[in-house]
C-alpha cells in the first residue's frame, strides 16, 4: 500500500461519514416537533420521547459525557461542532476528531475503547439524535451563530449534562418569541422554503 493511500484512509472516512451523517439527516436541525408555548417552563425532550423524559445514557452507543468535556475541560461546542458556524448544521464530531484526542488521553478507559474499536473499523459512531426538525423546516446554525446567539440559548446549560437532553421545546412559537425579542425577521420564508 503508498503512503498517499495510507494517508488518505482517515480523511475518506471522516469526509464519507460528514457524508452520511448529512444526506441521512436531510440538514441535521436542531428543533423537536413538541408543541409549547413560548412561555411555558422548558421540560427536557429526548429524542421522540415525552416531554419531561429522564436522559438515558445508555440510549446512546458511548456514554459521552458533556459535563465533562464542556464543563470541566472548557471544550469548546464549537472545535466539536465545527460546521455550526460555517453551514446550515453542527454537525456530529467524526470519530477522527476524537480519536485525535483519545488516542493517547485516557485510551485504556472503557468507552474511549469504544471510540477506538469504531475507528479501527472504520466505522461511525451510530449517535442517536437528541434534537430534530420537521422536514418543512429549515433551521441555519450558521446566522444564528454570527448573530451572537449562544449554544445554551437553544440547547440549554450542555456544561451541566452528561447526556445531552432537549431543554427547550424549539417550537415555532418558541423561535417566534427569540426573533421578535431580537427583533429579527420573523418572515415565513426565513425557515419554510
Amino acid at each position: 500500500m503508498s503512503v498517499h493511500a495510507t494517508n488518505a484512509r482517515p480523511a475518506r472516512t471522516a469526509l464519507l461519514w460528514a457524508l452520511v451523517v448529512f444526506l441521512g439527516t436531510g440538514t441535521f436541525a436542531i428543533f423537536g416537533a413538541q408543541e409549547q408555548t413560548p412561555d411555558a417552563p422548558a421540560t427536557p425532550v429526548i429524542g421522540d420521547g415525552p416531554p419531561g423524559a429522564a436522559a438515558d445514557p445508555a440510549a446512546q452507543p458511548i456514554a459521552f459525557s458533556h459535563a465533562h468535556h464542556v464543563g470541566e475541560i472548557g471544550v469548546d461546542c464549537q472545535f466539536c461542532h465545527a460546521y455550526a458556524r460555517r453551514g446550515p448544521v453542527a454537525g456530529i464530531p467524526s470519530v477522527q476528531r476524537c480519536v485525535g484526542c483519545h488516542r493517547v488521553v485516557l485510551s485504556e478507559q472503557p468507552e474511549i475503547l469504544k471510540v477506538l474499536e469504531y475507528w479501527e473499523n472504520e466505522e461511525p459512531i451510530p449517535w442517536v439524535r437528541v434534537h430534530d426538525l420537521p422536514d418543512y423546516v429549515r433551521f441555519a446554525h450558521k446566522p444564528h451563530i454570527r448573530a451572537g446567539v449562544d449554544c445554551a440559548d437553544c440547547h440549554g446549560n450542555v456544561e451541566e449534562m452528561h447526556a445531552a437532553v432537549q431543554v427547550e421545546s424549539l417550537s415555532m412559537g418558541w423561535c417566534l418569541s427569540c426573533h421578535k425579542e431580537r427583533d429579527v425577521t420573523r418572515d415565513c420564508l426565513a425557515c419554510h422554503y
